[in-house]
């Protein structure tokens, strides 16, 4: 008999976190999509950034303010740029390319942060992790298919988002060696909200009632994503609970059919297929180098 009142294991509690990141992430995109480019990226950035410093600091105070001392500001300065950016290029995208397409092509993410530790942080990266980058690549290649179909401004932005993701993530890499996760997410919260209030000065639009409850999704989604998924990693190995990440892929294009009648072709799924079979294969062999296997 199953014994209901034991706790669930580590890995459980992990896949259900795992899972929750997937659905908000999921539906994060898509209620940025919905608004259809009423208000500019970087005021998007803005609204989720206040929100997600308001969510942050109760969690952070209970260490009081001690616990946020950091030696690392200007590299936390720098994630946060990355990050600001990432989201800003992929908030343009998705505002006029379809849901799962945009999100297809972020599985692109761990093939980017194989570069950046090769090129950028010198790590030792295989032969084998760089055959499934370039594998990866090429299953980018099977969606864009660049000269059959045009490559427009929007696919080249979610790449580049990709790619802004990839130095964030390369950044915390190196932040948590020294600062605790929370301490990450807390110095990105507040650096960000005074970074993108700039453009507002030439972007803002004043949001109207009926704007709240699609701003407030945005905003509350994007923030319990990234918690969601830092809970996931806390008790297992990213390369254990990444494939619940490719539950975003059929949100999305059940969030984009159902809401905005957007079909994904039979390339789209094809080439997301691979881009994610190669993420997961260098998550694997990292993980499997970090524990000596």
């Amino acid at each position: 008999m199953i014994d209901r009142s034991s706790p669930p294991s580590p890995f459980l509690r992990s896949a259900i976190w795992a899972v929750l990141a997937a659905v908000c992430f999921a539906v994060m995109v898509t209620s940025v999509h919905y608004m259809a480019g009423k208000f500019d990226a970087f005021e998007i950035v803005f609204f989720r950034a206040v929100l997600g410093l308001l969510m942050v600091i109760p969690m952070v105070s209970r260490s009081g303010v001690g616990a946020l001392k950091t030696t690392k500001l200007p590299l936390h300065f720098v994630r946060t740029l990355f990050g600001l950016l990432a989201m800003a290029t992929m908030y343009y995208a998705v505002a006029v390319k379809p849901v799962a397409e945009v999100i297809a092509l972020t599985f692109l993410i761990p093939l980017f942060v194989t570069i950046a530790a090769g090129v950028v942080l010198r790590e030792v990266v295989g032969l084998h992790r760089w055959a499934a980058t370039l594998i990866g690549f090429a299953g980018a290649m099977v969606i864009i298919r660049p000269g059959i179909m045009p490559v427009d401004e929007p696919v080249l932005l979610v790449l580049l988002s990709s790619a802004l993701y990839a130095g964030a993530w390369s950044c915390v890499k190196i932040l948590t060696r020294t600062d605790a996760p929370g301490v990450t997410v807390f110095w990105m919260s507040l650096l960000m909200v005074p970074i993108t209030a700039i453009p507002l000065l030439f972007v803002w639009v004043t949001p109207s009632w009926a704007d709240v409850p699609a701003l407030a999704i945005m905003a509350f989604s994007g923030w319990a994503a990234h918690y969601s998924q830092a809970q996931a990693f806390e008790n297992s190995d990213a390369s254990a609970v990444m494939p619940f990440d490719f539950l975003r892929l059929p949100l999305a294009a059940v969030f984009g059919y159902a809401l905005f009648a957007e079909l994904l072709d039979v390339w789209t799924w094809i080439g997301s297929v691979i881009i994610f079979a190669a993420g997961y294969y260098i998550t694997r062999r990292e993980a499997l180098k970090k524990h000596g296997e």
